[in-house]
Formats: C-alpha cells, structure tokens, sequence
C-alpha cells in the first residue's frame, strides 16, 4: 500500500475518532471566513539613500502608519456549555508601507518630493526625484485565538472577548515608485530593488472585545475591535519603525454538524 493511502486511512481514524468525542462532549465545530484591517502606527524611518532634510520624521508633524488588509479561514472548536472556543486557521495579509517627501496636514506649500541617491561615480553623486515609494509585503501567516463569550449561547446577541496571536512567513515583496517626471519611470524597477527588504518572518498578539450576532444552530456574523501593543520584530521595515496597531476584523461562522 502506498504511503498516502497509509496517512489518509490514518487522517480518517483520527477525525472519526474527533467526531465521536466532540458529539459526546457537545463541541460545536465552527468555519470561519474573516476579512479585516489592522493600521501600524509609529515612527518614520528615513533611508540612508534620501537627501537630508527631505523627510519630515515623526514627532516633527506626524506619525507614519502600515496598512495591514486581510483575509483568512479559521477552524473553531467551540464549546457552547462553557462558552469558549479554540481557533486555528491560515491567513493572508498584506503590509502596506510608504514614503513621500515633505507635507504636512496644515496644507502648507512644502514640495511632496524627495531626492534619493541612485548611484555614485567618481566625484560625482546621482539623484532622482521621486514623489512616493510604497512596498507591498505579502505574508501567509497561522492565527491562533481563545474566545469567551459574555452571555449564553441561546442569545441572538453575545458580547465576548478574545486574545490572538499570529505568524507570518513573507511569501513576496513588491515596491512600487512614483516619479514627478513619468519620464523617469524607466528606473523605477532599479529604485525598487534599492529599497531595504522587509523581515522574512514577523508575529504579534491581538486582545479583542466583538459581538456574535445571529441565531447560534446557524450561521453567525462577528464583530471586532482589536488592539496590538507590539510587532516583532520591530524593525522589520524600511520605512517605519511601529510602536501599536488597531485594527477591525467582520467574519462569517457557518456550524458543522
């Protein structure tokens, strides 16, 4: 017998033996469909390559953020006696990050425009303007998530709470640049591969308070609110060094039988 018909006769021993004991148990299995959005807030971080003086740091005016969209599929073991749940699942995100010259938000004339040091020859030094540069970092990461809910499970409406965690592993990254003069765009691939790479792994928790809304026999919607003290690690991209996140998440729990 081939060594995948060995492991999938064994997958289908361990999950009938799984089904026995959740019926037995009363545990509620749960598939989740979550789309959400979380916002890095902290420091903006200057490249060694950007002329002195172009980039307002943060403190000066304002602070930098990273947009954090995402979309993922959690499996949900969910205990309604006790109204707690365990979920695990995967999770695609995207780390949104950009760079731009001198602004401000009092709509002040400062030039949006910065000069970045392309390359250097003999005695003499190359820029480029450059109106804005955003990275894109695509991560596949592995949430883990404990759930208590705040009033029973017959409720229509059940306030709980949450704490998270999750893993990403970078999958890619793109850098996108945005010249004043279009003519210049026939650098933007060599810019792009100038800007410093984002850490290949990154992780961070996520206490959560939401809402069940829906009848608990079928499927439900919830609603959160998060809040993430940390990134780690820190310095973990080129363009902003994060000190917190908020973030929002909406998700769809249809019940398994």
């Amino acid at each position: 017998m081939k060594e995948w018909r060995k492991v999938a006769i064994l997958c289908g021993l361990i999950f009938f033996s799984y089904f026995l004991y959740a019926q037995e148990n009363k545990i509620n299995n749960r598939i989740e469909i979550e789309f959400g959005v979380n916002e890095f807030i902290g420091n903006t971080v200057v490249p060694d390559r950007v002329r002195a003086g172009d980039i307002i740091k943060s403190g000066d005016t304002f602070n930098n953020t990273i947009d954090v969209p995402y979309i993922g599929i959690k499996y949900e073991w969910y205990f309604p006696e006790k109204r707690v749940g365990f979920a695990a699942g995967l999770r695609f995100s995207q780390f949104i990050s950009a760079i731009h010259g001198k602004t401000s938000w009092l709509f002040l004339p400062f030039d949006k425009s910065f000069l970045w040091q392309f390359s250097e020859e003999d005695v003499y030094t190359n820029y480029l303007q450059i109106s804005r540069i955003t990275q894109t970092d695509n991560y596949l990461g592995v949430p883990l998530e404990f759930r208590y809910l705040l009033k029973k499970n017959d409720s229509f409406f059940r306030p709980y709470v949450k704490i998270g965690a999750v893993v990403n592993k970078l999958l890619y990254t793109t850098n996108s640049v945005t010249f004043n003069n279009k003519q210049m765009n026939q650098y933007a691939d060599a810019v792009g591969k100038q800007v410093d790479k984002p850490s290949s792994f990154n992780s961070y928790i996520y206490p959560a308070f939401g809402f069940e809304i829906g009848d608990s026999r079928l499927a439900r919607v919830n609603l959160e609110i998060h809040y993430i003290p940390f990134l780690i690690p820190k310095k973990t991209y080129p363009f902003l060094s994060p000190d917190y996140g908020i973030g929002m998440q909406i998700s769809l729990q249809i019940p398994i039988p």
